[in-house]
């Protein structure tokens, strides 16, 4: 990349990396349709290593704050969905679901609005694991399902735990890529270079972070997942 849109890139990581390790999600939504009018080949490789390691940067910064009983729950069904994500991917060839997700997504966010309290339950965790599994392989939006069942954690215990469970999403993302041969030294090293960006983000992130109550992070989870189904239905 050029000096200038190496700096336009540099501050699209930064601007989506506060946003996530502020609020838990939100960095594939902001900038990866940016990252691809400056560079295709940065998505999805490149892009999912910085998710990555700035998952991993919030994980430890917030490590005490990470409830794991939920995590490994929602780890589990994330597996499953991964699974049956690239199942469908290779039997549904030319099908686009895209659709049928987001008007899903869009459904479950109304009834949150208008009074569903979704618990953090052992069924509800495994089936928000499955269906962030799903999107995630087939169209790379991993985060609204699982947000919406923990949307009513306390704001740390949200952003560390979706962060956990993002760096395990993206690794698994990236195994899967390597395997078809869509992961390599080259994207590597694309991802290397977003990594400043990410720095600066992580960085910023706390001053976003202590302005956010409980009331506000499920606000921002669900105003991200409400725009992560309208993406999906516009593609």
């Amino acid at each position: 990349m050029h000096a200038l849109p190496y700096v336009i890139v540099t501050f699209i990581i930064a601007a989506a990396a506060a946003l996530q390790a502020g609020t838990g999600m939100g960095m594939a939504l902001l900038a990866a349709p940016l990252l691809l009018l400056v560079n295709p080949a940065l998505v999805p490789g490149p892009m999912l290593c910085a998710t990555m390691v700035l998952s991993l940067a919030v994980v430890w910064r917030e490590r005490a704050a990470i409830n794991r009983k939920l995590l490994a729950v929602a780890v589990l069904g994330l597996a499953a969905g991964c699974a049956i994500g690239a199942f469908a991917l290779a039997v549904l060839i030319g099908v686009n679901l895209a659709a049928v997700f987001g008007a899903l997504i869009l459904c479950i966010v109304l009834l949150s609005v208008f009074g569903l309290r979704i618990r953090a339950t052992t069924p509800a965790l495994l089936m928000g694991g499955v269906a962030s599994g799903i999107l995630g392989t087939m169209f790379g939006v991993h985060g609204p399902p699982i947000a919406i069942v923990l949307q009513h954690e306390p704001p740390e215990r949200l952003r560390a735990t979706l962060c956990a469970f993002f760096a395990a999403g993206c690794a698994i993302s990236l195994v899967a890529l390597a395997m078809i041969g869509a992961f390599g030294i080259g994207q590597l090293g694309l991802g290397l270079a977003l990594m400043p960006g990410v720095a600066i983000g992580f960085a910023c992130a706390p001053i976003l972070g202590r302005m956010l109550n409980r009331r506000r992070a499920r606000i921002a989870v669900l105003t991200i997942s409400t725009l992560s189904a309208v993406a999906l239905l516009l593609r």
